[in-house]
């Protein structure tokens, strides 16, 4: 029972769109299951089978097997490629000594806040390069102009994105302004963002569609783009996490991101997510970019396979900003109560 929370607690700690933690885990005493908790989180944020839901569940997967090995269990996944239920994953025991010291899954955390200048080390690059997956990699950019490039297409994509109801009433509701750790337990905390001085005023003034869909027609959306996009252009290394155009492989690619950024974070390297583009990749694929925004997201789509290495079969799925921090214990994100993402049904057997 031990080691099961212990499997459980890792898992709560992958990273997920907007700190939604869509996850149910469940152990029947043979076996844990990983699930889509439609019931708490269906229409709140991305669905079951959506790439962003499918990046959060191979995080958690990473985690799970990787304090397995700590525990000196190997982790079996069984993949299901349909309904609520992603996987099956069953623990054997093994003759490997235990991992030692702290798992990484428990180090890996968000940093949006300034990050220095400093180059990171060529051992760092080749570490990086050793982690991909068969159905996953990644494309790391140093070169400043590049590096300026992807900061426009972030800005491009932000703005499609400030102008989409659905994404942004999934952002307002996500937001949290208390300093009450239960109703933080899920989704943004103000504290946590990284704003310059007034920001969460204007957090809390564009929050609801209507007023932001009033604002956009004075250009808000452009502001609000130019802002998100601003720490990028700084940043000393940009990661791009690419996967094959399969839902396995965009697992895979979560797989990819919790192991990359736990690496970074273990050698004391902050990690800053930037969803926005594979986002509006991933709707422009779906059709669901409003109509009049179908232009600047296919100029994106464009301009993204001008600029990042990339073939038709791939898809890109996360990028990363990557430096070392000014800021070295940024305040970090909570998360939901164990009887909240966790089931119990070996009891009594």
């Amino acid at each position: 029972m031990i080691a099961i929370q212990n499997l459980i607690l890792a898992a709560r700690q992958a990273p997920s769109a907007d700190n939604s933690q869509p996850w149910h885990l469940t152990w029947n005493g043979e076996r844990l299951s990983i699930s889509y908790d439609a019931k708490r989180v269906a229409e709140k944020t991305f669905v079951c089978r959506s790439q962003a839901t499918l990046l959060s569940i191979g995080a958690a997967i990473e985690n799970i097997q990787t304090q397995a090995r700590s525990l000196s269990l190997n982790a079996v996944i069984d993949w299901i490629g349909e309904g609520d239920t992603y996987a099956h994953i069953r623990f054997e025991s093994t003759n490997s000594p235990p991992e030692t010291g702290i798992p990484s899954s428990e180090i890996r955390h968000t940093n949006r806040f300034a990050y220095k200048s400093t180059p990171l080390p060529k051992a760092i690059i080749t570490g990086l390069n050793a982690l991909e997956t068969s159905s996953a990699r990644q494309q790391i950019v140093e070169d400043k102009q590049q590096i300026k490039a992807i900061s426009g297409l972030i800005r491009q994509a932000s703005e499609i994105r400030f102008q989409t109801e659905e994404v942004h009433r999934w952002l307002g509701d996500s937001l949290r302004f208390s300093n009450d750790p239960v109703k933080n337990a899920d989704g943004l905390e103000i504290a946590t963002l990284g704003l310059p001085p007034g920001g969460s005023l204007v957090l809390k003034l564009i929050r609801k569609w209507e007023r932001m869909r009033t604002l956009n027609r004075l250009g808000v959306y452009k502001f609000l783009a130019s802002s998100d996009a601003a720490p990028v252009k700084k940043a000393p290394m940009i990661i791009a996490i690419f996967s094959n155009d399969t839902e396995q492989g965009v697992v895979e690619a979560g797989q990819l991101l919790a192991r990359s950024w736990s690496y970074l974070n273990v050698n004391g390297i902050a990690v800053h997510p930037y969803y926005v583009i594979p986002d509006q990749l991933d709707r422009l694929r779906e059709g669901k970019i409003p109509s009049h925004l179908t232009v600047q997201a296919r100029a994106l789509k464009a301009d993204c396979a001008h600029l990042l290495t990339s073939t038709n079969q791939e898809r890109l799925c996360m990028l990363l900003r990557v430096g070392y921090p000014k800021k070295l214990n940024p305040p970090r994100s909570s998360r939901l109560p164990l009887e909240q993402v966790y089931s119990d049904l070996s009891k009594g057997k």
